[in-house]
Parts: structure tokens; C-alpha cells; sequence
């Protein structure tokens, strides 16, 4: 008899723990909602900018571009002159990085530094730019660091490498001459993205969202 109970005893624990890992399979497999974001900040217009390069620029290299104490850092062509002006930030077809110094008063303006320590570039207050996360703003509506979650990103698969859906969590890392207002403009690294970025999604406008807790 008593080997009986003992039997029935270990198929009763037997039992029990194949209910319980049956429980815990199907709570990891039951889909959860994710944290909620923040109050919605309204409708903002979009833009893209990514890292201008020298290896797509047309033309000879005949205009050189400065550092602050006016040395020639580079003679570059024209019109990739004028694309590391608007970005702010390009690379050089001998793979240096340059980022604005600013305005000055050098044959021709603004001013560039070479960067050691940033694949992407720097935006506000020396703010790494990553692609896909960094967006520029005016820093009069959205303070410099602020993260955000666009809710016409969430769900976006990435182009390039990026790992995975977009969650729409993004953060302010940067500033420029043509963002005023309601207006962000999206980093995403290299001009082939912004093609197919923009070809996929359509996008002029955007809803911003503080980060809340979707975005900590």
C-alpha cells in the first residue's frame, strides 16, 4: 500500500509541474503591450539628413574647405563642399570624418575639425549621432537630449543593419540652421537610406510623443 501512495505522490508532482511549465510557456509566449509614451507633443513637419561623402560627389576636386585657423583641411569638389555644409558632417574619400566648426573667416565658410572618436559624427554638445535614433531640433521647442517616440516610426523595418522593427524611440542630439519650430530632422546615416526610407513611408509630417516610460 504504501508503495502505492508513494507512487501517486510522484505522479501528482509530476502532474503539477508540467501544469506549471504549461503556465510559464504560455505567459512568455502571451504577447504583452508595451510601456505607454508620453503626451503627445502634436503634429511635426519630417526631414532626413545623413553624413555627406565625398565618394558621391560629381566633379573635380577644386574648392578646399578649412579648420577654425583657416589651414586647408581638404580640397574637395564643389558640390560635396556644399553637402558637408548642409549635413554638417562628411566623410572624406580618405575616410577622415569632418564635422562644422562653425562659422569664421576663411576664404570660405563654415569652418570643419577632423573627428578621432566618432564613426557617425557630433551633433549638439558633442552628442554622438547614431543613425535611426539622433534627430535634430529646434532647441526652443525640444531640449537638447529629450527622447521622444515618433509614432510613425514604431513598427518600420530598418534598412542597413539596423537589428530590428523600429520601436519609434528616438532622441534630440542635434540642431540646425533650417529646423525651427515644429520640425525634426531624422539622422539615418548614409543618403541611400533616406531613398529608401523615403520611398517606403511617404512621410512630411510625423506625430511626436514625449519618451515616457516606452522610451526610458
Amino acid at each position: 500500500m504504501g508503495r502505492i501512495c508513494a507512487s501517486l505522490d510522484r505522479m501528482r508532482a509530476a502532474a503539477v509541474l508540467i501544469i506549471a511549465l504549461a503556465a510559464c510557456r504560455s505567459e512568455r509566449a502571451a504577447p504583452r503591450d508595451p510601456p505607454a509614451p508620453g503626451a503627445s507633443l502634436g503634429p511635426f513637419a519630417l526631414t532626413y539628413y545623413w553624413v555627406a561623402a565625398e565618394a558621391d560627389a560629381d566633379g573635380a576636386a577644386n574648392t578646399q574647405v578649412y579648420d577654425r585657423s583657416c589651414a586647408a583641411v581638404a580640397t574637395v569638389p564643389a558640390t560635396f563642399a556644399r553637402d558637408l555644409a548642409v549635413a554638417g558632417t562628411g566623410q572624406l574619400v580618405d575616410g577622415r570624418m569632418l564635422t562644422v566648426a562653425g562659422e569664421c573667416k576663411c576664404p570660405r565658410s563654415p569652418c570643419f575639425r577632423v573627428l578621432t572618436d566618432s564613426r557617425w559624427g557630433i551633433g549638439a554638445e558633442n552628442r554622438a549621432l547614431v543613425p535611426f535614433r539622433s534627430i535634430a531640433v529646434d532647441r526652443g521647442v525640444i531640449p537638447i537630449g529629450t527622447k521622444l517616440w515618433i509614432e510613425e516610426l514604431a513598427g518600420v523595418d530598418m534598412p542597413g543593419v539596423f537589428p530590428e522593427l523600429h520601436d519609434g524611440c528616438v532622441v534630440a542630439d542635434d540642431v540646425g540652421g533650417a529646423i525651427d519650430g515644429a520640425h525634426v530632422d531624422w539622422f539615418v546615416g548614409q543618403r541611400l537610406n533616406y531613398a529608401d526610407l523615403d520611398r517606403a513611408l511617404h512621410l512630411t509630417k510625423v506625430t511626436v510623443h514625449a519618451g515616457g516610460e516606452r522610451c526610458r
